[in-house]
């Protein structure tokens, strides 16, 4: 399996607790542009070596202790 199929199969994995979990509802369009997304973005993720900045998301710095 290559790294991006399973970049790939996380983000499906971590949206479908989304939805088990803490009940959102996301429609199967938006799940596929998000793990293309995901997918896309891996070579960046990769190359900074380094956690994404949080600060950008209201709250990211409590969700993430």
């Amino acid at each position: 399996m290559k790294i991006e199929e399973v970049a790939y199969a996380i983000a499906g994995e971590t949206l479908a607790i989304l939805e088990k979990k803490y009940h959102y509802r996301i429609p199967d369009e938006h799940k596929r542009d998000i793990q293309r997304t995901v997918q896309g973005n891996l070579s960046h993720i990769l190359a900074t070596g380094q956690k994404p900045d949080t600060a950008e998301e209201p709250g990211g710095e409590e969700a993430s202790e």
